[in-house]
């Protein structure tokens, strides 16, 4: 049976079952070094030759780690080895190019740590075919008569020729990476583990554990793909480390073991295998709060109108937009739509108060602010509509008598100006004659009134009024018009230029 260390291989493997019959081929790892003496672990014995290559095909055993033997011209090794070194190339010591050495650290590492004899066989004929070659290959001289000599060398060669086969397809360093998707708080992140093999193909039937802080650690398998899929649920909002590891991962270098005494076989380990580490960073959004407050809440027609945005988020650098739209006939008419004095923004960051830039509503009436705060990789956007700010319209009176001198017992003509009110609705403006007094520096704009005259005014206009004046003396005139719901009350100066009357 052709089997893999994971159970998703199984299916696709079944191929090479059948080609091959009962004989297996198996890959698995296998325990770390013991001493460092060796024996006879798995194969068949063949004719003596007197050098490394003679005796034995198959793998040997150093405590519980098979190893095989590298160097098949040198004498046998009876003194030991040293201890394992990783070697990536070794063209450096006048031997195979680093893609040959990539391919037999594959073979070993993939297929030698199993104790079957033909398929040790099969790993020593080929790492010799790799790294050698010559007369070593499985056609060569060497090579066909050491496979020729196992008890199933048949089976033993079908297995070298898969070996080969794989190791050009697969060897070299594999790659592991994982990408994971952002999430709302209360939902779930998917993280899914990519990973190739030396030529970049996906890298099939490798268990993989993926953890992420508070959650349970998910096992999964790649599948032909070369993916494997972990999902976590997560409550809590910002950024949460991933991190997946690829166990069982074939090996590019080899774990070179050099002879203790110079001239004997070096050999290198089997069933060695790799973890791979990749991790990444997910995304998970909560909400972010935010509160609005106008500053103030009243103003005069062309003065600044401001709001205040409270936000508390992520502290994440992000824009706060606001817009004011009206003017509205009424604070419960306002709304965050329709038209707009314009739209300001402001980057905030950390929790706390934020000032917008000022806009100025030409126009009295009742204005809102919509504020929206830019959502950030771990919060979700937010906005909110209130903060209603009330204009009011203030009025500009003139006041000008165009009969300033005139005799007692008759009717003055006062010409009254009205501006900066909207034609609707209609005021009530009055017009208040104080006096008489004795003097003109006498004159003042309270005590003693000797008339008063109304006249509704629409908006901005000029009336002419009558007030009569009975007694001789000064008087002073003002006008006056009383505050109202989005107007200032007002009242024209007192004492100026042509606001004076002289009746003798």
């Amino acid at each position: 049976m052709f089997q893999s260390t994971t159970a998703v291989r199984r299916g696709s493997l079944l191929l090479v079952t059948l080609a091959l019959g009962a004989a297996p081929l198996v890959a698995v790892p296998t325990a770390a070094a013991g001493s460092h003496s060796a024996k006879r672990w798995a194969g068949y014995e063949i004719s003596r030759t007197g050098d490394a290559a003679g005796g034995w095909i198959g793998g040997y055993a150093i405590g519980d780690t098979p190893v095989f033997l590298v160097t098949p011209t040198r004498k046998p090794n009876h003194q030991g080895y040293q201890r394992a070194r990783v070697v990536d190339d070794l063209d450096g010591r006048r031997g195979a190019s680093r893609a040959q050495t990539k391919r037999a650290a594959w073979i070993l590492s993939k297929y030698g740590g199993y104790r079957d004899a033909a398929q040790a066989a099969a790993v020593d004929a080929t790492v010799y075919a790799v790294l050698v070659g010559g007369r070593f290959s499985t056609s060569g001289a060497l090579g066909a008569r050491r496979i020729h000599q196992a008890p199933d060398s048949a089976t033993v060669l079908r297995f070298a020729r898969i070996m080969l086969s794989q190791s050009r397809r697969h060897a070299g360093p594999y790659h592991a990476r994982v990408k994971a998707t952002s999430a709302d708080a209360g939902g779930a992140i998917e993280a899914t583990v990519k990973v190739t093999d030396g030529h970049g193909r996906p890298a099939a039937g490798l268990p993989v554990s993926v953890d992420t802080p508070g959650a349970p650690d998910v096992e999964a398998v790649t599948g032909d793909n070369g993916k494997a899929v972990a999902r976590f649920a997560v409550t809590e909002p910002g950024w949460h480390r991933v991190t997946a590891k690829v166990r069982d991962v074939p090996e590019d270098r080899l774990h070179l073991r050099l002879p203790v005494r110079h001239g004997q076989a070096a050999a290198a380990e089997g069933g060695v295998r790799r973890t791979l580490v990749a991790s990444t960073r997910a995304a998970v959004r909560g909400s972010q709060a935010l509160g609005l407050q106008a500053s103030p809440d009243t103003i005069l027609v062309g003065s600044p109108a401001r709001v205040t945005a409270t936000v508390n988020g992520d502290g994440t650098s992000r824009t706060a937009t606001g817009t004011l739209y009206g003017p509205f006939s009424s604070a419960s008419a306002a709304q965050c739509s329709g038209p707009a004095v314009g739209t300001v923004n402001r980057s905030v960051s950390a929790d706390g108060g934020y000032p917008l830039p000022a806009l100025t509503p030409s126009a009295p009436g009742y204005y809102v602010w919509r504020v929206a705060l830019q959502g950030t990789p771990t919060a979700l956007p937010v906005a909110a509509c209130g903060a209603v700010t009330t204009v009011k319209a203030l009025a500009t009176i003139s006041v000008t008598a165009l009969n300033p001198e005139l005799p007692a017992g008759d009717n003055a003509q006062v010409r009254v100006g009205l501006s900066g009110l909207p034609h609707v609705p209609a005021v009530d403006l009055t017009l208040t004659v104080y006096g008489p007094y004795g003097s003109q520096q006498a004159l003042t704009c309270s005590g003693t009134i000797a008339t008063s005259v109304g006249q509704k005014m629409n908006g901005d206009g000029t009336v002419t009024l009558f007030p009569f004046i009975e007694q001789g003396g000064w008087y002073a005139l003002q006008a006056t018009v009383p505050p109202g719901e989005l107007r200032q009350g007002s009242q024209s100066s007192c004492g100026a230029l042509g606001t004076v009357l002289h009746a003798s």
